[in-house]
């Protein structure tokens, strides 16, 4: 593992406090480190790395919507001259080893969640180096585990995802945090002030909160146009609330107008419920995946007495 000198991410919890475990057992300030999600492969350069990269993958699955791409993203970092060393990632083994075609070499292996023993890439990793870890790098794999099963009350976990999630899409910050986390043990000054920005972002989900509108059948309707939130925190407030299906009217970006505009998501928690299923029964336009379907306003009352009706 200590040969490793570029990570590549995927910049959740369990990522980034992965990957900045992965740093501090390395030692070097040096390694290459980029963040990117499972669909996203394509857009990395690998002719702008160093030439003979020792390369990590960490949390990062094989793109389950289209293997081609993670495919031909191994093979522009093979034909690079770069070696694919460890493959940190916890959530099917059996497509690595269809787009890998063999694990031989491999510092670590990937594993499968279903297969019970492994649900995060920090206990892919915390398994794999054994003994050979300090405290704190055992506790940022820990903070990794939970993350991956949203629980953000560790120490690492908790500063990752509020300096994260006030500005999700920006990776640079995800970088900033592995490499500081993989030295110190305490946010520094420009850390606490992504965290209150998050902060910010909870007082505007009690504002939301405490505006919504029952609308029997377990389903409320709540409004975020205007407000910055954190969805995945939001909604997750909303069901524990007892919220069977959440009704939000917000801005979404569409990238057919390549620009915002308000939409309606109607959005559950359930994995037997197919929400997307049932609304498109009554509005075919409907988008998203089973758990969550968005539809333009002026189909939101159709939407919502499908949904109802299937309640």
């Amino acid at each position: 593992l200590r040969s490793i000198s570029m990570i590549v991410s995927v910049g959740s919890v369990d990522g980034v406090c992965t990957s900045a475990a992965l740093l501090r057992l390395i030692g070097g300030s040096n390694v290459g480190l980029q963040f990117t999600q499972a669909f996203a492969v394509d857009k990395i350069d690998v002719s702008k790395w160093a030439a003979g990269q020792q390369v990590a993958f960490v949390d990062l699955a094989v793109n389950n919507r289209d293997k081609a791409m993670t495919a031909a993203f191994v093979q522009r970092v093979r034909e690079a001259g770069h070696e694919i060393v460890a493959v940190i990632d916890e959530h099917s083994r059996e497509d690595w080893l269809e787009v890998l075609g063999t694990f031989d070499g491999l510092a670590v292996e990937p594993q499968s969640q279903s297969a019970g023993e492994f649900k995060s890439s920090g206990a892919i990793l915390k398994a794999a180096i054994g003994s050979d870890a300090d405290a704190q790098t055992v506790e940022l794999l820990d903070a990794a585990d939970a993350g991956d099963r949203m629980d953000f009350s560790t120490r690492f976990g908790g500063v990752v995802n509020q300096a994260v999630k006030s500005d999700i899409g920006n990776d640079a910050r995800r970088v900033y945090l592995a490499r500081h986390f993989a030295v110190n043990a305490e946010a520094d000054e420009t850390i606490r002030g992504w965290m209150s920005e998050y902060e910010e972002i909870l007082a505007n989900h009690d504002t939301i909160v405490s505006a919504l509108t029952d609308l029997g059948d377990g389903i409320v309707r709540v409004v975020t146009i205007g407000r910055k939130v954190d969805m995945t925190t939001l909604m997750a407030r909303l069901y524990k609330s007892g919220a069977k299906v959440v009704v939000c009217e917000g801005e979404m970006f569409v990238p057919a107008i390549k620009a915002k505009k308000v939409m309606v998501a109607f959005g559950t928690d359930s994995k037997s419920f197919d929400l997307l299923a049932v609304v498109k029964v009554v509005v075919p336009t409907a988008s998203g995946f089973a758990q969550k379907a968005n539809v333009d306003p002026e189909h939101e009352e159709a939407a919502l007495a499908a949904v109802r009706a299937a309640l």
